[in-house]
């Protein structure tokens, strides 16, 4: 299963990290919640504390999931993508990651959700 930044977040927030083991990601998603998890900090919703005990589970996850990149990709395909769906290139990125692989999606990103599910891609919610 390719788990995008929006499912990664939740499953990190509700504290179900191991939910992730084996199972694969790309690393701009480690950039993703780790940007949600200073905006929360900025907007006072989340204590130092928490904020860093977080980016300290966020760290240990990459350790639990595959973890592939921009040259694991066809840009050519995520641009195609992005520019047939209406997606951004980030959340194409995640859905060319899903039909390379033949693997289903986790997100709870509706608009990359329907975009996946018209394109034959299982798709999951956390």
């Amino acid at each position: 299963m390719i788990y995008d930044a929006s499912s990664l977040y939740i499953l990190l927030k509700r504290g179900e990290p191991r939910a992730l083991s084996e199972s694969t990601t790309l690393d701009l998603a480690f950039y993703e919640v780790g940007n949600s998890l200073v905006m929360e900090l900025r907007r006072k919703l989340v204590s130092l504390e928490s904020f860093a005990s977080m980016l300290k589970v966020l760290g240990g996850v990459s350790e639990l999931m595959v973890v592939r990149n921009f040259r694991d990709l066809d840009a050519e395909r995520v641009s195609t993508l992005s520019r047939s769906t209406g997606l951004t290139f980030y959340d194409s990125a995640y859905l060319a990651l899903a039909l390379a692989s033949k693997e289903g999606l986790a997100t709870n990103d509706l608009e990359l959700k329907r975009e996946a599910e018209s394109l034959g891609v299982r798709v999951i919610t956390v």
